[in-house]
Formats: C-alpha cells, sequence, structure tokens
C-alpha cells in the first residue's frame, strides 16, 4: 500500500542529486561528484581543494556551517571527500550548496 508514497519520496530524493550535479556543475565545478549508486548518500570530491583532512573538515563546518560526514571516517582513501545526504527536504539541499559556493569562493578570494 505504500508503494506510490515510496514512488513520490525516490522522485524527491533524485530531484535532490539532480539539483546538486547541476549546482556543482555550474556553480563550484571544483567539487566533483561520484556516480551516484541507488542511495540518497552523495560522495563528494573536495580534493581540487588541496586541503589536508583537518582543514577540510574545518572549512566544511566553520566556513561553510554545513555537517557532512567527513570521507576520512570511512577509511583510507576518504581523505579530500565528504558525504552528503540529501533525503531532506529541497530548500536544505539548496541552502547546503549556497553556503558551500559561498564559503569556496571566499576561499579563492583569499588563496
Amino acid at each position: 500500500e505504500g508503494g506510490p508514497w515510496l514512488n513520490a519520496l525516490l522522485g524527491y530524493v533524485q530531484g535532490n542529486i539532480r539539483y546538486v550535479q547541476q549546482f556543482l556543475a555550474s556553480e563550484i565545478p571544483q567539487v566533483k561528484i561520484s556516480p551516484v549508486e541507488a542511495t540518497y548518500l552523495l560522495w563528494l570530491d573536495f580534493r581540487e581543494l588541496k586541503m589536508q583532512s583537518e582543514q577540510l573538515k574545518d572549512f566544511i563546518t566553520k566556513e561553510a556551517g554545513l555537517g557532512l560526514n567527513d570521507g576520512t571516517m570511512f577509511g583510507p582513501g576518504g581523505e579530500g571527500f565528504q558525504r552528503m545526504n540529501v533525503a531532506c527536504p529541497a530548500s536544505v539541499v539548496t541552502e547546503a550548496m549556497n553556503r558551500l559556493k559561498k564559503a569556496i569562493h571566499h576561499y579563492y578570494e583569499n588563496h
């Protein structure tokens, strides 16, 4: 009986994923997104910013004001990556992307 609800939910989350993909490509091309594999968790690649792991973690929380999961918590090879949950209202995803854009632009202005 939950089929229609599930289909609507999956469509909504897919919309959030497409939004992040398009936003990053057009507004913050320095941040890449790994191919999404049937999940609402996105794997974001910040390695182009050339920050050490702790620096990136601080940048995401303090400068961008975001609560992403640091890639290092997933083991070796996670350095330079952050995991983002997009199973939330589109307004939250939009706000997160705008915060990230502002923080990255500020970072490049000062480096």
